[in-house]
């Protein structure tokens, strides 16, 4: 899959508090883009089903192929969740709402 977001291009996000996510009783929905404190910095990430037995974050990069996620690092807990990716406000000619995964 090819990714959502390209560097460069200017977010739009709903912070997280202690509790995860307002509004959404913590945790974001499958399929949202998210950023995550990770290994001593922050990575975007997708929001995927946990398998099985998880409980946390299950994240996944959209180019699975070069992308560090959960498949290598297991998930990731819900103090980690910095918050939820909602909107691109740029560059130019990129605005607009951050694609569900397909």
């Amino acid at each position: 899959m090819e990714p959502a977001l390209l560097p460069g291009d200017r977010l739009l996000v709903l912070p997280a508090g202690p509790k995860g996510l307002p509004g959404l009783r913590g945790a974001p929905p499958i399929g949202s883009v998210v950023i995550v404190a990770r290994q001593g910095r922050f990575d975007v990430k997708r929001v995927a089903p946990p398998p099985p037995g998880v409980t946390g974050l299950w994240l996944l990069g959209d180019n699975a192929a070069l992308s560090r996620d959960s498949r290598h690092d297991g998930a990731q807990p819900l103090s980690a969740l910095r918050g939820r990716v909602v909107y691109r406000i740029g560059p130019r000619g990129r605005r607009g709402r951050i694609p569900a995964a397909r």
